[in-house]
């Protein structure tokens, strides 16, 4: 072989192998984190107290975190652009009074944006628990970003197609009558949805959609089932939090069942890892109403699959899935199904 032959064989192995390298790097991790209350302790499974919010905000403060908001985060993904390490995203569900007079002055303080969804029925005059038209059009004035949330808040897979478009048409009219401008970004209510609900939420051209699983986001990440760390009196304290900051995407992919709302049960689980050689220490673990649900993880080099050793009960049912990478990051990914 002459030389010149020699190196260009060598340039040709070199960049097979920098661009297989390059693939099996998750790409664009991001935490988003979910609020509903603020310093209301009636409702524990839905608030969180000041202390815990104080906690989170001096965490989030820290220079090694990238609070941005959550508008950019997926418009890097789409586009294929690169976010900062350990970015993070902050959400709020269901615009309760207490995020404008508690949660926002300390979010404003600290630059931190953050995104409110709206389910546009509770927004009318003299409601006590939930923000006003006039408060709504004030926060946005000030920065902050209103995403869907459906019109009444039902359990969306449970609806027909007809009504799940009327809950869309009816909140996006709202939107545009009281703010000027039909929002982007979608949250299922409690976290459910299916494929109808998807396609047509692709349909009314929503960017992306959001659910309530713990998880990180990564490139691979399915657009119109984002996960969201959801954060309360229970699970809101500062070592989960910023154990949840600092985790990076999985990586998966060809994902089943790909409809969030099973129809088989037991269901059959399985997806692709990106990076293989996280295989063989990723964990998975799968809750319901009744607890943890007995498994079996099988593991073919990339291929993950996992048998469940009973059906699931009726309602929502979560799978987590982590792994510890070579750079001793932790690696998540969730899912929640909906039967």
């Amino acid at each position: 072989m002459s030389t010149l032959k020699f190196y260009i064989a060598l340039i040709f192995i070199i960049l097979t192998y920098s661009n297989i390298s390059h693939a099996n790097n998750v790409k664009n991790s991001a935490v988003v984190f979910m609020y509903h209350k603020f310093d209301v302790p009636k409702y524990p499974s839905t608030n969180i107290r000041p202390e815990q919010f104080e906690e989170h905000l001096n965490e989030f403060s820290k220079t090694k975190y990238n609070v941005l908001p959550l508008e950019y985060i997926v418009d890097t993904i789409i586009n294929d652009g690169d976010l900062p390490n350990n970015t993070i995203g902050l959400t709020v569900d269901d615009a309760d009074k207490s995020f404008l007079t508690y949660a926002w002055p300390k979010l404003k303080e600290k630059n931190f944006p953050v995104t409110l969804f709206v389910n546009t029925s509770t927004i009318v005059e003299n409601n006590k628990n939930y923000l006003s038209w006039n408060q709504i059009r004030k926060l946005v004035e000030e920065g902050v970003t209103i995403g869907g949330h459906s019109h009444t808040h039902e359990h969306m897979p449970n609806l027909s197609m007809e009504e799940i478009k009327n809950e869309i048409e009816k909140s996006n009219k709202i939107f545009l009558k009281e703010i000027g401008k039909i929002p982007s970004l979608f949250a299922y209510p409690y976290g459910e949805a299916d494929e109808k609900i998807i396609n047509i939420l692709k349909e009314y051209k929503y960017k992306v959609a959001f659910g309530q699983h713990s998880g990180v986001i990564n490139d691979t990440s399915n657009l119109y089932y984002l996960p969201r760390f959801s954060l309360n009196e229970r699970y809101g304290e500062i070592d989960r939090v910023r154990f949840a900051a600092n985790t990076k995407g999985l990586g998966i992919y060809d994902f089943i069942p790909s409809n969030p709302s099973i129809e088989e049960n037991p269901p059959f689980i399985g997806f692709s890892l990106l990076d293989q050689k996280l295989a063989p220490s990723i964990d998975c673990f799968v809750f319901d109403s009744k607890g943890q649900v007995e498994s079996e993880i099988f593991k073919f080099n990339e291929r993950i699959e996992i048998r469940l050793k009973r059906k699931l009960t009726i309602g929502r049912s979560r799978l987590n899935c982590t792994a510890k990478d070579k750079n001793n990051n932790w690696r998540w990914f969730g899912h929640q199904f909906y039967l």
